[in-house]
């Protein structure tokens, strides 16, 4: 009995030290609540001149007119293509010369009606020769007849003097032959052109109508892109933009809008991995059908080749241009992309006091990240294209972007157009101690 006592004496005074304890633990935790929350209220947050920034490179954007294009593949051909040959048979007697005066090869250039082979015409001469002397017999015979004939009306009949004046007709349209002949017997060029393939040697034969000369007419020439169906509706409906802006040439001052451009860049590089220069073409023709092995329209670039650098079997990509809208051309970069949003952030100028000590130096600039969503935009490679009835900008942040939050103090550096938030000093104007 007397050590049950003793044990619940012993649990009674350890349940009395302990609520002694937590009520003890209680007020001092009340008293540094207290204290705590009149420190804070005495306490002024950091100004936004001092707060900590991120620092973030700036892009200034303006309204402009921006092209939305399509880009395709392709191989250069020739403008056209000449097969010539002589159209009598005959053995060539020689080639025509370049400006080097060696006989015409592959790759010279020619000119229209340049020679170039020339076959013995000796026998077509003589034939010309042969023709021009039945003309004048025939003729001398006619005059004789119809002599007679007003001399004596009965010596000859009407049916002889139209024999005669067949027989004329038949020598004049045998001398045509003969003159077409010997001018068929010396082979010119019918455009100015290239020499892609030369078929004969001097003192061959050849037949009639035989191919002798391949000539590629390349002072202009043409890139042939592949199109598929899903997307010729776009170049048809620009072509017919184009057409419409030519017809109304003289209401408009935009030069690029009455053409279908097309910007071509060319594959490899230069001895130094230099690229070589974006040429500059307009779309030339749209097939009605569609090729039957590819199921493809082949579409056709005309590209001027005053230089004659450009060869068929090139390969080329173009930019077809589909569209020109009014709108923002802004960097891939500054884009980002989330679960099928896109947005940037832009920068916003504020001004913000400036506070050192007890004094006020006046104001700075200070600026702050704004989160902004795009409604509309075309992806354009290195470049995003929003039209501007769809949001208004002024900048977007090209680096330092991924970090940020909507209202976030930063620093602009490398900005050609923002200026540094540096403070503007004023005269300081002593405003008293601040509250602490």
């Amino acid at each position: 009995m007397k050590a049950l006592t003793e044990r619940i004496l012993h649990y009674t005074i350890l349940i009395v030290v302990t609520i002694f304890s937590a009520i003890v633990m209680w007020k001092l935790s009340a008293k540094s609540q207290m204290a705590e929350s009149h420190m804070e209220a005495a306490t002024r947050p950091l100004s936004a001149i001092a707060i900590p920034k991120a620092p973030v490179a700036v892009e200034p954007l303006a309204v402009e007119t921006c092209e939305i294009y399509s880009t395709y593949a392709g191989k250069i051909q020739p403008w056209e293509i000449y097969q010539v040959g002589f159209e009598v048979p005959g053995r060539v007697l020689q080639l025509g010369v370049n400006a080097a005066g060696k006989p015409l090869d592959e790759g010279d250039r020619v000119v229209a009606g340049q020679i170039l082979a020339l076959m013995d015409d000796r026998v077509f001469v003589a034939r010309k020769e042969e023709a021009a002397a039945r003309v004048a017999q025939a003729n001398s015979d006619l005059e004789r007849a119809q002599q007679v004939r007003v001399n004596s009306p009965s010596a000859l009949s009407a049916a002889e003097i139209q024999r005669l004046v067949t027989e004329v007709a038949l020598a004049k349209a045998q001398l045509q032959v003969a003159v077409k002949n010997l001018e068929d017997a010396t082979l010119t060029s019918p455009v100015d052109a290239t020499i892609s393939k030369r078929m004969i040697k001097s003192g061959e034969s050849v037949g009639g109508n035989q191919i002798v000369f391949e000539l590629v007419q390349d002072d202009k020439v043409l890139l042939v892109v592949d199109v598929p169906e899903s997307q010729i509706r776009e170049l048809e409906n620009r072509q017919r933009e184009v057409a419409e802006c030519r017809q109304n040439a003289s209401q408009t001052t935009d030069v690029e809008a009455c053409v279908f451009r097309a910007r071509v860049h060319l594959e490899g590089t230069d001895s130094f991995g230099n690229s070589w220069p974006e040429l500059f073409g307009e779309v030339y023709h749209i097939p009605e059908v569609a090729d039957t092995r590819t199921g493809l329209f082949p579409v056709e670039i005309e590209l001027a080749n005053e230089d004659h650098h450009l060869r068929s079997g090139m390969v080329a990509t173009a930019d077809v241009v589909t569209n020109r809208v009014r709108g923002y051309s802004i960097p891939e970069v500054a884009v980002l992309f989330r679960a099928h949003r896109a947005y940037l952030f832009s920068v916003e100028q504020e001004r913000a006091d400036m506070e050192v000590l007890y004094w006020n130096l006046g104001s700075a600039k200070v600026y702050r990240a704004r989160q902004i969503e795009l409604p509309q935009w075309v992806d354009q490679g290195p470049r995003i294209v929003v039209p501007a009835e769809s949001v208004d900008l002024e900048n977007a942040i090209t680096r330092g972007q991924y970090r940020l939050s909507d209202g976030q103090l930063v620093r602009v550096v490398d900005s050609p157009s923002v200026p540094p938030a540096v403070a503007v000093s004023t005269q300081p104007t002593t405003s008293g101690p601040s509250e602490r």
